[in-house]
């Protein structure tokens, strides 16, 4: 951070709680900048250059400690999309096509950076990680729906 862009102890904060669920109305709330204004306030803030390189280092020191990459999810969404359309589970390939397609912001009208997966089959991930990411894909994918019977009174 350049000199003289220290921040504020509610900016911090801000930082601290953004980088929890990138949710700047919700970082500023629980920061502590009134509910009332939080739209507004958060906006303001996460424009502010310092706030920005704060929360770029916050992310880069989270990316060190669980040792996982943006790239690492692509490259498993795109094997776990792969294997479970080979074995007909079309709600677990859809909602890995859905997550990369988001990651993408194929659905949206926004202007945003492009970025190339590389190598998605690389090497790294044993079989026995994808078959467990297949079946975490299952368990997401699959609609929990409870069939509700409604008893008619009887006159």
């Amino acid at each position: 951070m350049a000199k003289g862009d220290t921040l504020t102890a509610q900016q911090e904060q801000f930082c601290l709680e953004f980088i929890k669920d990138l949710n700047a109305v919700r970082a500023a709330i629980r920061a502590g900048y009134g509910e009332q204004h939080a739209k507004k306030n958060a906006w303001t803030i996460i424009r502010n250059p310092a706030v920005a390189e704060r929360i770029s280092d916050l992310k880069a020191d989270q990316t060190k400690r669980t040792k996982i990459e943006a790239d690492d999810i692509l490259r498993r969404l795109v094997r776990i999309a792969e294997k479970t359309e080979q074995e007909g589970d079309y709600n677990a390939a859809i909602r890995s096509l859905e997550l990369l397609g988001k990651h993408q912001a194929m659905w949206t009208d926004k202007n945003l950076t492009e970025m190339e997966v590389k190598n998605a089959f690389a090497t790294g991930n044993s079989e026995a990680d994808i078959q467990r990411d297949v079946e975490r894909l299952k368990k997401i994918a699959t609609p929990h729906l409870k069939l509700v019977v409604k008893k008619e009174s009887v006159h």
